[in-house]
C-alpha cells in the first residue's frame, strides 16, 4: 500500500454467492450495516432461468452501492469445485463488469487475504471468521458467515482509504494487506 486515499465516502464489502450474497456498507456519519441478499435456484434450471437469477442478484446489490463507492469484493475461489461453479463465475464477472465499468472502484480480495485479515490465519474456516468478526465489530449486527465476510471486506476497504474501523489491529492481521493487489486507479490516487 503506497499511502491512503480519502476521496471515497462509501465503502462496500461484497461476498458474492448464488444463495446468500453478503453485503456490508460504511458511510461517514452513519452506522455501518450488513445484510444478505438471498436467492434460490434448482439443479437443472434452464439457461434462461439461471441467467435471470444472476441478473436478479446483481440488481438487488446495486441500490446499496452509490456512485463513487469503493467496493471490496471477494475474488473467486479457484480451488472451489462444489456447487454451480460456472454460475458463480458468471455472477462474479457480471458484477465486476458492471461495477468496474462505472464510477465505482473495485478491489478484488482473495479469500485467504480476507480470512487472514479477519483472524490472523489465511486458512481459517467460515465459522472462525464469523466468530472473529462478531467480536471485533460488536457495533455491527452480524448474524451469518456471508455477513461476516462482507464486514471483513468492508473493513479492509476502510483501512485502504485511511479510515479504519478496527483500530488497533494486530500486526499479523495487518500483514494480510501486504499481498493485496490494488487496481491501478487506486494506487495512482494513493501515491
Amino acid at each position: 500500500m503506497a499511502g491512503t486515499v480519502t476521496r471515497f465516502d462509501t465503502v462496500v464489502g461484497l461476498d458474492l454467492s448464488l444463495t446468500a450474497t453478503g453485503i456490508a456498507v460504511s458511510t461517514p456519519g452513519l452506522k455501518p450495516w450488513c445484510g444478505v441478499i438471498e436467492s434460490a435456484g434448482k439443479k437443472g434450471d434452464p439457461w434462461e432461468t439461471r441467467y435471470k437469477r444472476l441478473g436478479h442478484i446483481l440488481y438487488r446489490i446495486l441500490p446499496a452501492i452509490p456512485d463513487g463507492a469503493l467496493v471490496v469484493m471477494e475474488a473467486p475461489s479457484y480451488g472451489s469445485v462444489t456447487g454451480h461453479q460456472h454460475d458463480r463465475s458468471g455472477l462474479w464477472w457480471m458484477t465486476y463488469d458492471l461495477l468496474a465499468g462505472s464510477t465505482r472502484t473495485v478491489v478484488p480480495v482473495e479469500p485467504t487475504i480476507r480470512a487472514k485479515y479477519g483472524t490472523g490465519k489465511g486458512t481459517s474456516g467460515k465459522d472462525a471468521v464469523l466468530a472473529a468478526a462478531v467480536r471485533r465489530y460488536p457495533h455491527i449486527d452480524i448474524n451469518t458467515n456471508d455477513e461476516a465476510d462482507a464486514v471483513i471486506l468492508m473493513a479492509i476497504g476502510c483501512r485502504l482509504i485511511g479510515a479504519p474501523i478496527d483500530d488497533p489491529l494486530p500486526v499479523l492481521q495487518l500483514a494480510a494487506l501486504n499481498n493485496l493487489h490494488l487496481p491501478e486507479a487506486l494506487t495512482r490516487r494513493a501515491a
